[in-house]
């Protein structure tokens, strides 16, 4: 008898547990390439930080890859959230009827609505919108 108190000697095997039947993937698709296709798909894959073949589903199903963020974007993206922070306290202390002059409350609360927006684009393209979907191979 084993130690789970039933009558077979069945062990676990070690890994991942298997996947539902449906989620599994085992069907295969073969694309030929040339050499050049190749590297390019293999240098995209590895820029991303995925496998070729996961990847290449990626691009197949039409989602968005989304690759590996440089440490200095990293960075960048944290002093900009620090920037937008302080922008952000700005335009509420303008808006709450603080005055920073009588002529220019007016102008100063547009320029900093448009530099909030500027500095939110910069945001995105350093680091991008994130993809939850799960794209194991």
């Amino acid at each position: 008898m084993s130690e789970d108190g039933h009558g077979d000697a069945r062990r676990r095997r070690p890994g991942r547990p298997a996947k539902a039947v449906g989620d599994r993937r085992d069907d295969w698709i073969t694309v030929r390439v040339n050499g050049a296709e190749r590297a390019v798909l293999e240098a995209r894959a590895a820029a991303a930080g995925l496998d070729v073949g996961v990847y290449v589903r990626a691009m197949g199903l039409r989602r968005r890859v989304v690759g590996v963020v440089p440490e200095v974007n990293r960075g960048a993206w944290g002093e900009l959230a620090r920037t937008t922070a302080n922008v952000n306290q700005i335009a509420a202390h303008l808006n709450g009827g603080g005055r920073f002059d009588e002529r220019g409350t007016p102008r100063v609360a547009q320029a900093l609505d448009a530099v909030r927006g500027e500095l939110e684009l910069l945001r995105r393209a350093l680091i991008g919108p994130y993809d939850d979907a799960d794209d194991e191979s």
